[in-house]
């Protein structure tokens, strides 16, 4: 396990707060059985994305298509834990520009209860089952990521996706030119 001392002195107070007279081996077993590590996310991301079709290199998964790559990332918080599921598309054609895609999305919802779950699925420190976290999460990815993922595979389906969102100050201006749409 590789948890800073800090940390785990964090979850032995916790712990022995919760369950008093406890043992230090009775809160590292627990620590081990309850905090998955990065590499077992990226073993259980692997086993989703690597059947359709998707490469991975370090922490992204990418197809390259004719015309769009597609590309998703396991993207560390700076201040947990925690992880996000981002995901989207470089046009071929275009520059980046110091983007890294020139279509994002990120696993979430706008149901407050399933973006709350969203979170705590993708936070390795929240207590919840390896079992349980992996059946959710691929519930999740195979509803809203893969459908997505498969039925976009050209400029064209880049356009239909930019025309339904909301708002598109997020888009890089020039994708922005090139479909001739504006933010």
């Amino acid at each position: 396990m590789k948890a800073g001392k800090k940390q785990l002195l964090k979850y032995k107070k916790a712990f022995e707060k919760k369950y008093p007279g406890t043992t230090w081996n009775t809160v590292l077993i627990h620590i081990k059985n309850k905090i998955m590590e990065k590499q077992e996310l990226i073993k259980f991301l692997d086993d989703i994305f690597i059947p359709i079709g998707f490469k991975r290199k370090g922490n992204n998964w990418i197809i390259n298509g004719e015309e769009i790559s597609k590309i998703i990332n396991l993207q560390k918080s700076q201040y947990s834990n925690s992880y996000y599921i981002n995901y989207g598309y470089i046009i071929k054609k275009l520059p980046l520009n110091g983007f890294v895609n020139h279509v994002d999305n990120r696993l979430s919802s706008k149901n407050e209860l399933e973006y709350r779950r969203i979170v705590d699925l993708l936070d390795l420190e929240f207590e919840i089952s390896t079992e349980e976290r992996f059946s959710e999460l691929e519930k999740l990815i195979r509803n809203k990521i893969i459908p997505q993922m498969e039925s976009t595979n050209n400029e064209q389906d880049i356009l239909k996706i930019l025309k339904e969102k909301e708002f598109l100050y997020m888009i890089p201006p020039n994708v922005l030119e090139y479909f001739n749409l504006k933010a």
